[in-house]
């Protein structure tokens, strides 16, 4: 069984994987960074030069393969829920866990890593970023909660506070 974590940029799913699957003993997989090597380049850039559905397409054949393994920790990227077969996907092959902040929260946190810039590319035309999260949020809502077999709010936890949580609804 698989344990996928789901969310908006900026919740934690690269920290908490990586974490998690140190704690589980288990092989960890950050998806945006795979594709980042797959793909020779930032995914700033490469949305930049072949727009969103196509990063979409590459991202949907990555989690394929990534779904015929067996007992990985998988962080997702942000906008994986957007496709209904990426989210069946997941839920047949292990557990989707949605992890969860504030947009205040998840504005804070962005601004704070140097590397958004090229993880992050845009996802609107909004030039306000506390104006697109609170968008990209409200539109992506339902999908997560679809999506998820369990949901952690992670604002205000420490990441072994938030693996441990995790582990303890696994281990049920």
């Amino acid at each position: 069984m698989n344990i996928f974590l789901i969310g908006y940029r900026g919740t934690g799913k690269s920290e908490v994987g990586r974490a998690l699957a140190g704690m589980l003993n288990r092989p960890w997989l950050d998806m945006d960074d795979e594709l980042t090597q797959r793909l020779g380049t930032t995914l700033h850039a490469y949305v930049g030069r072949w727009d969103w559905p196509a990063f979409r397409r590459e991202e949907k054949s990555l989690l394929q393969e990534v779904c015929r393994r067996d007992g990985w920790v998988i962080s997702t990227g942000g906008g994986v829920v957007l496709d209904a077969d990426n989210v069946t996907a997941m839920r047949s092959s292990g557990r989707v866990i949605w992890l969860q902040a504030s947009a205040s929260a998840i504005q804070e946190r962005l601004a704070a890593d140097p590397r958004t810039r090229d993880l992050r590319p845009p996802l609107s035309t909004a030039t306000d970023p506390a104006a697109e999260i609170k968008d990209m949020l409200s539109r992506r809502l339902a999908l997560y909660q679809q999506a998820a077999h369990w949901q952690i709010d992670t604002e205000g936890l420490p990441v072994e506070q938030v693996c441990r949580c995790i582990s303890e609804w696994i281990a049920l």
